[in-house]
């Protein structure tokens, strides 16, 4: 980030002046690469993005097979059969699954097929059972069957040297199978970030403990490891780091080399107790500046190293947005996706939504759909502690700067970061 000039012995590089969030966004996914890709097998490589295309060796199927349970015949043969006038084959044998066919099949001739089963030379076309009657060593076919019916081809899904995945595509179920039909046990894939997490703050206390009084609950850690899951990243909760400057930098300089990225919470603001700027002073290249945004106008970014740091604001709704704007789409990008946004769309506001004329605002909606059109409703005050007004949202209408109040029955522009049909 671009630095600016100190205001006092306490301020270590903190902006006065408010950035666009635009540009700040812009600014860090230019700072952010693409890991090195990696083999992985198939397993493992689930939801990651391919980093090579990948083309198939062989046809695939390899051979042609039968669609149906029934008999191989000549469609020439049974061009003339009808309920009333079958035609009468001979069978002159089985065409089992996962064996290659023992015998052929003859004018006047059929042979027992299995689903999946490799077509017997001489036959192109395939009677299903139900229209057929066996008696013995014969079968009378009841109606006619064009060439290459209920027959799959081989190569029909894919040539050989076609592209089965294209570079950049996240691997999902049917990649997955794609791959392994074609016999790819691994493939090279931009890998999973591996972030840690740390929560700052004397304050701060473990779920699940005994809260004295003036002590609160860690929920910062555990919003961002659910948001890193969500993207596809590896989360390590470090846990909480009191306010002692040295500590949190001995913490974090532990996991240099074993990290992808960094994050805290808490502690980049101006202030005496703001242990992640005097940490950091003399190492790194962490800049700490206020964004025009709100919730979540204090932020830091930089290297630690050349490992990315986030340095997000200590309230935890504040956290979620900063995660959402700037954090999700840098570990996307740093994970080889290309679709780094999450969707938007414009929706008409049911009440009045006043916020700072200078920052574009989060505000924390429930949208749905009714009459043809996308609505939005507030869940609540905008207060940057509030993270009950996260969960009962689905997305974050966004007010531009500039305005004072966006008013009940105009369209904002709306982030979402859950499926409108999980709300009920």
């Amino acid at each position: 980030m671009d630095s600016a000039p100190q205001a006092d012995q306490h301020d270590h590089g903190h902006v006065r002046d408010m950035r666009p969030m635009e540009d700040v966004r812009r600014e860090i996914l230019n700072r952010i690469h693409t890991l090195a890709p990696i083999e992985l097998p198939l397993q493992e490589a689930y939801g990651c993005v391919l980093a090579a295309d990948v083309a198939a060796e062989l046809d695939m199927p390899g051979f042609s097979s039968s669609a149906m349970d029934g008999f191989a015949v000549r469609a020439s043969d049974v061009a003339s059969a009808t309920m009333d006038e079958p035609v009468t084959l001979r069978v002159v044998g089985r065409a089992p699954v996962g064996q290659q066919p023992d015998t052929t099949v003859g004018a006047g001739e059929a042979v027992r097929i299995a689903t999946g089963a490799p077509i017997p030379a001489g036959a192109d076309a395939i009677v299903p059972i139900e229209h057929s009657v066996a008696e013995g060593i014969e079968v009378h076919i009841l109606r006619s069957f064009p060439e290459g019916a209920n027959v799959r081809q081989a190569g029909e899904d894919v040539r050989a040297g076609q592209r089965l995945v294209p570079q950049g595509r996240r691997l999902a179920s049917p990649e997955l199978g794609m791959l392994a039909s074609s016999g790819h046990a691994s493939v090279l894939v931009s890998p999973r970030a591996r972030v840690v997490v740390i929560s700052t703050g004397d304050e701060l206390v473990e779920p699940g403990r005994p809260v004295t009084y003036g002590k609160v609950r860690d929920a910062n850690s555990y919003t961002l490891y659910g948001g890193l899951r969500e993207v596809g990243a590896i989360p390590y909760l470090a846990g909480i780091s009191r306010d002692e400057p040295e500590v949190l930098k001995e913490e974090v300089l532990g996991f240099v080399g074993r990290a992808d990225c960094f994050i805290s919470s808490g502690g980049v603001s101006v202030g005496e107790r703001d242990v992640v700027k005097k940490a950091f002073f003399r190492r790194g290249e962490i800049d700490f500046f206020r964004v025009a945004m709100q919730p979540g106008m204090p932020q830091g970014f930089g290297m630690i190293d050349e490992t990315p740091y986030f340095g997000l604001p200590g309230n935890p709704v504040s956290v979620f947005v900063s995660f959402e704007v700037f954090i999700r789409p840098a570990l996307l990008k740093m994970m080889g996706r290309h679709d780094i946004f999450r969707p938007e769309i414009w929706a008409v506001l049911e009440s009045d939504i006043t916020g700072p004329r200078d920052k574009v605002m989060y505000a924390r909606v429930r949208v749905w759909r009714e009459r043809g059109q996308w609505r939005a409703a507030s869940t609540g005050p905008p207060g940057s502690n509030l993270l009950g007004t996260v969960t009962k949202a689905n997305g974050l209408a966004i007010i531009p700067v500039g305005t004072d109040t966006a008013e009940a029955g105009s369209r904002v522009r709306v982030m979402l970061f859950r499926a409108l049909e999980e709300e009920k």
